[in-house]
Formats: C-alpha cells, structure tokens, sequence
C-alpha cells in the first residue's frame, strides 16, 4: 500500500468517524445505542472508492467512534459489522447502474440489520433488539438516499473516483 492509499483511507475513517461521533448522534433507550449518521459516510466511500476503502473506513471510523462516545464494548462488534458492511457495498457497487448500487446498499443494510440484531439480542435480549432494529433500518435508509444523491450529483459533474481502489 502507498501513501496515496494511506491517506485516502485515513480521510475517510476520519468522515465516518465524525458522521458517527461528532454530528451529535441520537440515544435509543432499549440497548443505550444510538441512532448516528456513519452510515452516509460508509455508503459515499463505497461507491466512490471502493470496498477496501469503505471496509477499513466504516470498520475503523465507527469502532473509533464507539470508544470516543463510551460505547467501548460495542466496538469489536461495529469493526465487524461496519467493515463488513462498507466492503460489500464497495465491492458489488463498483457499477455504475441504479439498480446494483441498490442491491450492494440493500446488502449492505441487511449486515447492519442483521449484525447488530444478533449482537443485541445476545447482550440485552429480543424485545430490546426489537426495539433497536427500526433505528438501524433509518440509519440504513438515511444513508442510502443520501449516498446515492452525492455520488450521482458528483457524476453529473463528471467526478468519478472509483478508478482510484486503493489496494
């Protein structure tokens, strides 16, 4: 990995990390999470650069975030699901289609769901996982609707990074 790729992925854990952390995120009282914008970050650096790019960012970026905010226990659990979620996106959205970036976003939702739903269910138990699963959708849908207007807004620009994947 070059510098180039160092610093690509350390600005982007840098955006993830503040749309999780710093734009002031929302407590959800069933399992004391709460309700962030990381998600959006995740998404742009999906499809903008790509799924190692977005894995390292939404892996670390949010991890971080949960340590800052208190929340250290979730964090080896966020690496996983974050990262997990970031790299797919990344990966099957490469195309530049409506429709495939909405399936990688779908997918990419369905970890996030799906990840924290399990993760709660173990630690705070189902009607607690219950109540947290519509705030992890809107995270999701939040994410997907403005994710998909920056990036289609910057290619009607004729921006296009995906061509720099870092490695």
């Amino acid at each position: 990995m070059n510098s180039r790729d160092i610093a690509l992925r350390a600005s982007f854990t840098a955006l993830v990390f503040i749309a999780t952390a710093i734009i002031p995120p929302i407590p959800i009282a069933a399992t004391g999470g709460y309700f962030n914008f990381g998600e959006t970050a995740i998404y742009i650096t999906a499809l903008l650069f790509g799924g190692m790019t977005a894995g390292f960012a939404g892996g670390v970026g949010s991890a971080l975030a949960d340590l800052y905010l208190g929340f250290g226990s979730f964090a080896p659990i966020t690496l996983v699901v974050k990262g997990t979620e970031g790299f797919l996106v990344g990966i099957i959205g490469k195309r530049r289609d409506i429709r495939t970036r909405l399936m990688a976003l779908s997918i990419g939702g369905i970890v996030l769901m799906s990840g924290y739903f399990i993760a709660e269910t173990v630690l705070f138990g189902l009607p607690a996982a219950l109540e947290e699963l519509p705030f992890n959708f809107a995270q999701f849908l939040v994410g997907t609707v403005v994710a998909l207007s920056v990036v289609a807004t910057l290619e009607k620009k004729g921006i296009n990074f995906f061509n720099t994947e870092a490695s």
